[in-house]
């Protein structure tokens, strides 16, 4: 005779709690027992969950006091880890924030606010970037403990960006930028930085 294997809620109906006079030791027990047979059922079934990715989602982000619209930045690797040549480096929009639909960027604002330029960077596997809102402020790309991450100079400390915020208000014709903050997590130490930008008037 053919044995059937045993299924999900079999095992539940069967490490149950005996009845109401059972202890709590025991209700424990089976509890622990339950979970560990359902996670080796997940193994052999080829069902164990996915683990968890330890590199941040985005290499950096650009919130602004606007609306909720956010501006991403992403590594572009290929299948062997390294930058695309061609492109390490897309950016696009989210509207309404990380939940939001994927929008490409317009003209103006991949010339005039939200592009970049990059270059391969001095080091190999580098590249050397500046976003056109703050030519100035130069950010290098590259891969730290097996993340893609961008650094840059945050508060006179070596960081790692993770967001801007820019306040502005509006104008006449364009919007008018007050400030725009820096955050990011300090390369030695793992501390958080922050810096604050304002524009010359």
């Amino acid at each position: 005779m053919t044995r059937r294997k045993p299924t999900i809620s079999f095992l539940l109906s069967y490490c149950r709690a005996p009845n109401s006079r059972a202890t709590r030791w025991h209700r424990d027990t089976h509890r622990g027992a339950v979970a560990v047979l359902l996670t080796l059922l997940q193994v052999s079934l080829g069902e164990a969950p996915a683990a968890a990715d330890p590199c941040p989602k985005h290499l950096f982000v650009i919130e602004r006091s606007k609306n909720a619209n956010i501006v991403v930045y992403d590594a572009n690797r290929g299948p062997g880890g390294d930058f695309a040549a061609s492109e390490p480096v897309v950016a696009y929009w989210l509207v309404a924030g990380e939940k939001g639909k994927r929008e490409q960027l317009n003209a103006v604002e991949r010339e005039r606010a939200y592009g970049f330029d990059i270059a391969p960077g001095d080091t190999p596997g580098t590249f050397s970037m500046a976003v056109r809102a703050d030519p100035k402020r130069r950010l290098t790309l590259r891969v730290l403990n097996d993340c893609p991450v961008v650094t840059a100079a945050i508060g006179g400390r070596d960081g790692i960006l993770q967001k801007l915020f820019v306040q502005s208000k509006e104008g006449l014709f364009l919007p008018k930028v007050e400030y725009v903050a820096f955050f990011g997590q300090d390369v030695a130490t793992e501390r958080p930085l922050y810096e604050k930008f304002v524009p010359r008037k």
